[in-house]
């Protein structure tokens, strides 16, 4: 498990998504000890590498208040981390800091918690041979957005790496959810390889 930083960062007296403060409202009557509010990024402030993921898990980072801590898809990723020997020196976050209705944010819902990762990237761009490492189609998207980047310049793809001009870089992989572990799309070989690929780009690993 990865340090937790500044849960204060994402203010509870959010009400950009009406949608998600009512689910968040019946979760508190149902769920009255679960996290149930923006989830902020964990661990090391000052790591090069920042994991991005979709949104929290309900039984695990809007439980916990901790991005992929009890979600099933933190499994690989927590696993992969450790195995790596980089499991506290790393940042990780989510593109949507609340919980979405059915797993699924829509466009406003995305527009609207975009100012929020926006300010977690320019923290990141800060430092020298920054890397980005994106879990899944729509982080990979988010961030371009957020940039202001033409998505078409910068395709998705599993294990591509994306060069920017300020000399970081982000890194694709399949989102390690358990649909993509259990349908094969993504293995557990593939994604060391794309996690360690992007360890080395931000210097946590040699080689």
């Amino acid at each position: 498990m990865v340090e937790v930083i500044a849960k204060s960062q994402y203010s509870e007296s959010c009400r950009l998504c009406p949608r998600l403060q009512r689910q968040f409202k019946n979760l508190r009557q149902h769920y009255p000890d679960y996290w149930n509010r923006p989830v902020p990024a964990s661990g090391h402030p000052e790591s090069s590498l920042l994991i991005v993921g979709l949104a929290p898990g309900m039984h695990g980072a809007n439980k916990t208040g901790i991005p992929f801590t009890g979600d099933a898809s933190g499994e690989l990723l927590f696993k992969t981390l450790l195995r790596l020997g980089i499991e506290t020196r790393v940042r990780i976050t989510n593109v949507v800091k609340c919980l979405p209705v059915k797993n699924a944010p829509n466009k406003k819902e995305l527009d609207n918690c975009r100012r929020f990762l926006l300010a977690e990237l320019k923290a990141h761009r800060a430092k020298n041979g920054y890397v980005l490492f994106a879990l899944g189609g729509v982080a990979h998207n988010s961030i371009l957005k957020t940039y202001g980047f033409t998505l078409s310049h910068f395709p998705f793809k599993h294990g591509a790496v994306h060069r920017f001009a300020d000399g970081g870089c982000l890194v694709d992989s399949y989102h390690c959810s358990r649909y993509n572990t259990q349908t094969g799309r993504l293995t557990e070989v593939m994604f060391h390889q794309v996690l360690s690929k992007a360890a080395r780009l931000s210097g946590l690993l040699d080689g």
